[in-house]
């Protein structure tokens, strides 16, 4: 499978997106020449090599006039509907714009019709959106991944205004979404990076086994201490099924007979909001045949003080049993499928190359109440779609 792993160590913006993978070898004539079936007027387009920190990489440039329209997504969803692209890439650019409409919405207490975008609606992003969908089109690219997305820190100046890193948007978009902040005071991530990356990787992670064949930097526009470049590798995915992985855990325990039992649900999220791995009760019967509860708690070893106080500080145990067992485990990874109920995140495991499909419950749950429909339609649905890309 034809794998393109997204390297945001330094963040990641549409241009570059557009910069690295022409650099790793989309045709950037035919870039230009199917980005101009877009009805779009009064704008440039350039790419150059630059050398940012000593390190050749591709800059993509779009000049365009300042008096730009303010577009709404219906305005967008046009925009791309009377290109002629093809059908995948309009679609796939429709689905970023919306993500990026109800992350604006939901931020601006408005619904995703009614938002204005002001920077991300002006033809540069237009441009950074689609044209990014059109050279993974180019490189024929089946599958995406990428790294952890960086967050920097500050201020950023916009149409509304000066507002707070990451932008409100940005963190809406990146809900769900492996991240970690950077010690750097600039904007890291965009909202149309975010939205990009979001909407069209299938999982998040490190690199998968895969055999590189072409190797591409995009250059930012703005200098860190760091260098401000996004790298994409692009190769085949390797098939061959993943060895089972071992790791040491604690197992703790504890016995309770004089505790309500309505207190365990909230026990589950505290436990778990420390690191626990996984709990389960199971009914005991205790001394003079009182029925009580054996509480098992499973956690990585660094976790096992955090999690035994929360059983001690939550329940009405006086002691909290404490082993250290090894424990065997399939690789996994959590990919995103679109459902006709909205995206699911699917966790797979995979041993010997026999997958195993979980749809995040929650998510499923929501989306059932959401579309009224029976919980195991999402369910199901997600599983199928998962199949499908796998």
């Amino acid at each position: 499978m034809k794998t393109a792993y997204f390297h945001c160590d330094s963040g990641i913006s549409g241009d570059m997106c557009i910069g690295a993978l022409v650099h790793a070898g989309a045709d950037f004539s035919s870039l230009r020449q199917q980005l101009s079936t877009l009805p779009l007027n009064n704008y440039e387009i350039s790419y150059d090599t630059i050398l940012k920190n000593n390190i050749t990489a591709g800059k993509f440039t779009v000049k365009f006039a300042e008096d730009q329209p303010h577009r709404n997504l219906e305005d967008i969803l046009h925009i791309i509907n009377t290109a002629n692209l093809a059908p995948e890439i309009k679609e796939r650019s429709k689905d970023v714009f919306t993500r990026l409409a109800q992350a604006e919405a939901k931020v601006h207490g408005t619904t995703p019709d009614k938002i204005h975008f002001h920077e991300v609606g002006a033809v540069d992003s237009i441009i950074d959106i689609v044209g990014t969908v059109i050279c993974l089109s180019l490189l024929k690219i089946e599958k995406i991944v990428s790294s952890p997305l960086p967050v920097g820190r500050g201020f950023v100046t916009c149409a509304h205004g000066t507002i707070p890193l990451p932008a409100p948007a940005t963190r809406e978009i990146l809900k769900g979404v492996p991240q970690y902040g950077l010690n750097i005071e600039g904007e890291l991530v965009t909202p149309t990076g975010a939205a990009i990356i979001a909407t069209l990787a299938h999982s998040f992670g490190p690199l998968p086994e895969m055999s590189v064949h072409a190797f591409g930097f995009g250059a930012g526009t703005k200098d860190f201490s760091i260098p401000n470049i996004l790298a994409v590798s692009i190769g085949e995915e390797h098939s061959s099924s993943p060895l089972l992985l071992k790791e040491e855990i604690n197992i703790l325990e504890a016995c309770i007979d004089d505790m309500n039992p309505e207190f365990f649900s909230y026990l589950w999220d505290r436990v778990f909001s420390v690191g626990a791995k996984d709990m389960f009760i199971t009914p005991v019967y205790m001394k003079k045949g009182r029925p009580g509860f054996l509480v098992t708690v499973l956690c990585l070893k660094d976790k096992a003080k955090d999690v035994a106080g929360t059983l001690l500080k939550e329940t009405s145990t006086l002691g909290v049993r404490v082993r250290s067992e090894t424990r065997f485990y399939c690789p996994r990874e959590n990919i995103k499928v679109k459902t006709k109920y909205g995206e699911i995140n699917v966790k797979v495991g995979n041993i010997e190359g026999t997958k195993n499909l979980a749809p995040e419950f929650e998510e499923c749950k929501n989306a059932a109440r959401k579309h009224q429909v029976p919980l195991k339609d999402v369910y199901w649905e997600a599983i199928v779609k998962a199949k499908s890309i796998l």
